[in-house]
């Protein structure tokens, strides 16, 4: 998980501005999504810990709190190289 400083958790906006991935799923329905960190920052604030938004996660398909996250390595644009 991406870290602000030494024992700090990351935030959704830290998170946006180093173009990490979030991957989300459902452990119960095994959903599967990657919302954007820049999109989840403005709605949940650019402060919001990740662990803290972790909480929160509701499956969008079944409704279950049942849900696990990652946060993934810089997104590869193979346009860009």
């Amino acid at each position: 998980m991406p870290r602000l400083a030494i024992g700090q958790p990351a935030t959704l906006g830290s998170t946006a501005r180093a173009h990490l991935e979030l991957i989300v799923w459902c452990r119960d329905c095994r959903h599967k999504t990657a919302p954007d960190p820049a999109e989840m920052a403005e709605r949940y604030g650019a402060d919001t810990t990740v662990p803290a938004w972790g909480k929160r996660l509701v499956c969008g398909q079944c409704g279950s709190r049942n849900t696990a996250f990652v946060v993934s390595g810089a997104q590869h644009d193979p346009l860009r190289g």
